[in-house]
């Protein structure tokens, strides 16, 4: 029987490029895609009927999208038709508490962090299905683009020395505070005051550990609903870690004299200014695939991923640039350090410096890194491997 699969785009140009990569494979495996715009749903309900007329091999959508659909009576499509509902959680599962909540029955929740199955396995137990799927890679088509070279440029011919593609969220974070002094149960001033601290001296804990941890110290002792509330009110403390080590790390980078290109939000509202600081804005994540087969080196920070990675490193391996990330459970699993790429830990960022400079200077070590570093990701981080790997039907 044919494969047939609903992909929704529209809303989010980063998860609009995952989509078209998931059509891509589907397509090419002869499947018949059917791919919505899910900002005008309304509109689209007539195609999506039509679809539905002939039985529907699973929808493969990203946080949430789609995911709530009803028919006019109120019955989610999804449940409805039993069509298996690929629900892929490209962030932590607590920015989604809602929606999952309510998740339908044959919603089949991906996530990106082994931790984050764990928290979803935890914190939401109506959910009958949570399976781990790291992030994959995107490799350009250089040969089919008659405007590019149809090699890949060495690593001394890339004109860009650091690429770093990645906002400083505490900005975005902002809007997520809530009105601390409303929460009555403990004292929520001191407790993220303590747990920040305590995530930026220990980054290799979990936001949701230490503020389960920090309550305890507090003497609250709360059941897992309402303590995934209470996480789910101070998820704001996620973000601001983050950012914390990105800004230290660029900063680091750049004192040191160091070029690093950097695009994405809140990098023009940093109180210190380095010239060999260069920020290109906010532009769409098509041309930041672009920028890193320009570059020598693709820099990483993962979004407190403890247990799995981020596209920019696959991006940057199958870009062929020299790929340097703070490390994770799942990457010293998958690489050797040194070898496909370069991993250090967020408490020794003082040692960066040396590192990049270390890489732009030896060039042959470094070009023999992101050799290997292309073939491992073309072997086994695209994808075509997470969809395979994840038992996505179908594949």
């Amino acid at each position: 029987m044919k494969m047939r699969y609903i992909f929704f785009e529209g809303l989010i140009d980063t998860l609009d490029l995952y989509t078209a990569e998931f059509v891509k494979i589907c397509a090419g495996r002869e499947a018949e895609c059917l791919v919505l715009d899910a900002s005008r749903m309304e509109a689209e309900m007539i195609r999506l009927r039509s679809f539905l007329l002939t039985p529907v091999t699973a929808v493969i959508s990203c946080n949430n999208i789609g995911l709530h659909l009803e028919l006019e009576d109120g019955q989610n499509i999804w449940d409805r038709f039993e069509i298996p509902f690929f629900n892929i959680m490209m962030d932590h599962p607590f920015h989604y508490k809602r929606a999952l909540d309510t998740a339908p029955e044959q919603m089949i929740l991906l996530c990106m962090d082994e931790n984050h199955a764990a928290y979803a396995r935890r914190f939401f137990p109506h959910i009958k299905d949570v399976r781990f799927f790291p992030h994959g890679g995107i490799e350009l088509d250089r040969c089919g683009n008659p405007q590019r070279t149809d090699r890949m440029l060495s690593f001394k011919e890339r004109p860009l020395d650091v690429l770093y593609a990645g906002g400083l969220s505490r900005y975005s974070a902002e809007g997520l505070v809530p009105d601390l002094g409303s929460i009555a149960e403990f004292d929520a001033f001191a407790l993220v005051q303590q747990a920040l601290e305590w995530l930026i001296r220990e980054p290799g804990l979990t936001t949701e550990t230490v503020i389960e941890q920090c309550l305890q110290n507090m003497g609250v002792i709360t059941d897992d609903k309402n303590l995934g509330e209470i996480i789910t009110k101070l998820r704001f403390v996620d973000s601001f870690a983050v950012s914390f080590y990105r800004e230290q790390l660029i900063r680091t980078l750049t004192a040191a004299g160091i070029t690093v290109t950097v695009f994405g939000t809140g990098w023009n509202r940093v109180e210190w200014d380095y010239p060999s600081l260069v920020y290109g804005g906010e532009i769409p994540p098509g041309q930041i695939l672009e920028l890193m087969n320009q570059s020598k080196i693709v820099l990483n920070t993962m979004t407190w991923f403890k247990r799995g990675a981020h596209d920019r490193i696959f991006n940057g391996m199958l870009a062929g640039a020299a790929v340097v990330s703070d490390s994770s459970g799942y990457l010293l699993e998958q690489f050797t350090n040194g070898e496909q790429m370069r991993m250090f830990s967020l408490t020794e960022t003082e040692h960066i410096a040396d590192t990049v400079k270390y890489l732009l200077d030896h060039t042959q070590e470094a070009q023999r890194m992101a050799d290997c570093g292309y073939e491992a990701a073309r072997a086994d981080h695209m994808w075509i491997n997470r969809l395979e790997g994840a038992n996505v039907y179908g594949f």
